[in-house]
């Protein structure tokens, strides 16, 4: 699974790099396990972003940039819903919100998360940690 994202990353950024404000990535996270993202960047500064996974999805709207996909950084607010079999102690079908900051340098990206849980029946968990790396933004 994880090459054939990585495959498809690599067919797909340079057109991305063409068909500004679309942005694609691809990252293994906690707890999606491996993700696509499609990032729409209507203004410089802002954007939405939506990030399928193997063991989950995520939804967000945030501020920031990249540079020609040589340096970009972002603050981010998400919902993230689990399915499957998420990565950790983790259950599926839990909803937490949260955030995220993301840094890119070279094209490769680092993330890191907090969530709160705010749907689910999983009690127990009541905060989530999301940490990544991945291509793209």
């Amino acid at each position: 699974m994880r090459s054939i994202l990585i495959t498809v990353l690599l067919l797909l950024l340079p057109l991305t790099a063409l068909s500004y404000p679309f942005m694609v990535g691809a990252r293994l996270s906690t707890p999606q396990i491996a993700s696509v993202s499609l990032t729409y960047r209507p203004a410089d500064l802002w954007f939405v972003q939506v990030e399928p996974g193997v063991a989950g999805g995520k939804a967000a709207l945030g501020i920031g940039g990249s540079w020609d996909y040589m340096f970009g950084i972002a603050l981010k607010s998400s919902l993230l819903y689990t399915w499957g079999n998420p990565m950790g102690d983790t259950q599926p079908k839990q909803t937490y919100a949260g955030g995220e900051g993301v840094i890119m340098v070279s094209g490769i990206n680092l993330t890191f998360g907090l969530y709160g849980h705010i749907d689910g029946d999983d009690k127990e968990k009541d905060m989530l940690v999301s940490v990544g790396a991945g291509l793209g933004f």
